[in-house]
C-alpha cells in the first residue's frame, strides 16, 4: 500500500512538472477516490479490483502527461468509477467478514456454553451419585445399629413417629431413689454405645418416674438419671453433640400408678434414636406434669354418675413414699 501511495505521488509530481495546465477535475477526483480505496482496511479483500482501478488511473495519468486532455478526462472518469466501486466493494467485504467472524465467535461461545452445561450436569450427576451412596451408607448403618441394639438383653425396642425408642427399666439402671448407674447398667449401656456410635442420628435420653412422692422431686430425679445415662454414653464413644437428655418426672406414664407393677414400668429411661435430624421429643408443659394413673390427674374432680348409673366409691389413697 505504501508503494501505491508513493507511485501515486510520483505520478502527480511528474504530471505537474510536464503539463503546464491544471489537471482536470475528473483526474483529481479519480486520484482521491483511488487513494481512499487504497487506504481502506478492507483493501486486501479486493486486491484484484484495486489493481484494475490502478491500471485505469495510470492510463488517465499517461494521457494527461501526453497532453491529450480530453482522453485524460475520459480515462480519469473510468478510473474514478472503478475506484468508487472498489471502495464500496471493500466496505461490503469488510462487513461480510465482520459478520462471519461474529458468527464464528458466537458459535464458539455456544459450544463453550454447551460444554460448560454438560460439565455442570456431569458434576451434578456425580454429586447426586455421591449423595445417594452416602444416603445408602447411612441407611445401612441405621439398620445395622438397630439390629445390634434390639438384641441387647433387658432393652425393649419400639418404633414410633419419634424414631426408634429403646426402653430400659429404672430398677435395672439405678438403685431406688438414686441416680448413680449400677455396674450391670454400665455393661448394658456400653453395649448400646457400641451399637450406636456409627449411627449419625441424634439421640435423646428421657428419664421418667412413677407418681409416688412430690412432683418436683420426681422431675429432678428423672433429669439426674437421664443426664447420668447421657454422660456414660458419651464416655463410651457417642458424640456429645448428637445426644441430649431431659427429665419428664411422672408425666407420660405407660402404665397405671395404682399397682406396684405399673409403677415399676413407669420408672424407666428411654433412649430415642430420632427419625430425622432435629426432630425432638415433644415435652409435656411443666404445668401439665401431674400425677396420672387410675386415680386421674391430681386435683381433678370425680365425674358425677349419670342417671341410672351406679357410682363407685372412691378408692383409698396410697400413702406417699420417697421417689423411686
Amino acid at each position: 500500500m505504501r508503494r501505491t501511495l508513493v507511485a501515486l505521488a510520483t505520478l502527480t509530481l511528474v504530471a505537474a512538472g510536464c503539463a503546464s495546465t491544471r489537471p482536470p477535475n475528473q483526474l483529481v477526483d479519480a486520484r482521491i477516490a483511488y487513494q481512499q480505496a487504497a487506504i481502506s482496511p478492507a483493501a486486501p479483500l479486493v486486491a484484484t479490483d484495486l489493481f484494475e482501478a490502478r491500471v485505469a488511473l495510470d492510463a488517465a495519468e499517461r494521457a494527461y502527461q501526453g497532453g491529450d486532455i480530453e482522453k485524460a478526462k475520459n480515462l480519469a472518469y473510468i478510473a474514478h468509477r472503478k475506484a468508487i466501486s472498489v471502495h464500496a466493494k471493500a466496505e461490503t467485504a469488510r462487513a461480510a467478514e465482520s459478520k462471519r467472524v461474529a458468527l464464528v465467535e458466537f458459535q464458539q461461545f455456544r459450544e463453550m456454553q454447551a460444554l460448560a452445561t454438560r460439565q455442570e450436569l456431569e458434576r451434578a450427576k456425580g454429586a447426586l451419585t455421591i449423595a445417594q451412596q452416602e444416603a445408602e451408607a447411612q441407611r445401612q448403618a441405621r439398620e445395622a445399629a438397630e439390629e445390634k441394639v434390639i438384641r441387647i438383653e433387658g432393652i425393649q425396642a419400639q418404633k414410633s413417629d419419634k424414631g426408634l425408642i429403646l426402653t430400659l427399666s429404672g430398677s435395672v439402671l439405678f438403685a431406688s431413689g438414686k441416680n448413680e448407674l449400677l455396674p450391670s447398667a454400665k455393661e448394658r449401656l456400653k453395649e448400646v454405645a457400641e451399637a450406636l456410635k456409627d449411627d449419625r442420628r441424634s439421640l435423646l435420653v428421657v428419664g421418667y418416674t412413677d407418681s409416688q412422692g412430690k412432683s418436683e422431686a420426681n422431675e429432678r430425679l428423672s433429669e439426674a438419671r437421664a443426664s447420668a445415662v447421657r454422660a456414660y454414653l458419651v464416655r463410651e464413644g457417642i458424640d456429645d453433640k448428637r445426644i441430649r437428655s431431659e427429665g419428664m418426672g411422672e408425666a407420660q406414664p405407660v402404665a397405671e400408678n395404682t399397682t406396684p407393677e405399673g409403677r415399676a414400668n413407669n420408672r424407666r429411661v428411654e433412649i430415642i434414636l430420632e427419625a430425622a435430624p432435629g426432630s425432638g421429643h415433644t415435652e409435656v408443659p411443666k404445668g401439665a406434669k401431674g400425677k396420672e394413673g387410675a386415680k386421674g390427674k391430681e386435683g381433678e374432680k370425680p365425674r358425677p354418675a349419670k342417671p341410672g348409673e351406679k357410682s363407685e366409691p372412691p378408692k383409698p389413697e396410697e400413702p406417699q413414699h420417697a421417689p423411686k
